[in-house]
């Protein structure tokens, strides 16, 4: 039971960590969601907004990468600091201290999915909520007689224009100018973050492995022509006592 707990213990450990590398990410989707729900309330054409989701929702994948990328490197120095952890305990029998090593701070391979898709869980809620209501949202959307939503439905749509409103919003405005397209088809777009991390958390670790391979290699070479450099020999700068150099 208690080897039960241990493993328990860990999992959530991981998945605790997993979500909190999610937040910062998240925290650039919405702003996205905002700068689209700012865009979404001035009078635009349907292209210029079409415009600025495409920007928002490239920024924003774009900075979900770069974070993922160095989160990647982060955990495999991590991973690094584990292995010598366990090969110290294997020769040894006592395991080096090494005060900033966490053990759900590991590099894996999974994780970055795991953290892409914790990005992306709220967006794929909003799809479907949006979905299932959407022929009264849309009615909402095209109607000029001021009819309104009911209480739930309008709280709903204002939660998720914030949390996803860089997906539901594009989406929304070309059901309200005529094209029709479903709020489900949004899931589809809304699982780019989790390939966009998965892949950029793998890269960075890959990147910073083959950055340390580079650095050792280095000062191997650097060692290597310190011990073949033939050695100066100190006379002591008597007279007579240094060689004559030949001409």
């Amino acid at each position: 039971m208690s080897g039960f707990k241990a493993k328990w213990k860990v999992f959530w450990r991981i998945v605790r960590e997993c979500f909190l590398r999610s937040l910062t990410p998240w925290l650039m989707y919405f702003v996205a969601s905002i700068v689209m729900l700012t865009v979404y309330s001035r009078e635009m054409s349907l292209g210029a907004q079409m415009a600025w989701a495409v920007i928002c929702a490239v920024v924003a994948i774009a900075y979900n990468g770069l974070l993922m990328w160095v989160c990647g490197g982060t955990h495999y120095e991590m991973l690094v600091s584990g292995n010598m952890k366990r090969r110290s305990a294997m020769q040894t029998g006592g395991e080096l201290n090494i005060t900033s090593y966490k053990f759900e701070k590991e590099y894996r391979p999974w994780k970055g999915f795991v953290i892409g898709a914790f990005v992306a869980l709220l967006p794929i809620i909003g799809c479907i909520a949006f979905g299932c209501n959407q022929e009264e949202l849309v009615r909402f959307a095209q109607a000029d007689d001021g009819e309104g939503l009911s209480r739930g439905l309008a709280i709903m749509s204002l939660i998720f224009y914030f949390l996803a409103g860089w997906i539901v919003l594009p989406l929304l405005e070309l059901n309200a100018t005529g094209t029709a397209i479903s709020f489900f088809v949004g899931c589809a777009f809304c699982v780019i973050p989790v390939f966009v991390s998965g892949g950029l958390y793998i890269a960075g670790a890959y990147g910073r492995r083959n950055k340390t391979l580079r650095q050792q290699e280095i000062a191997a070479k650097a060692a290597e022509e310190a011990a073949n450099k033939p050695k100066k020999i100190n006379y002591g700068g008597l007279p007579g006592t240094k060689p004559k150099k030949k001409r």
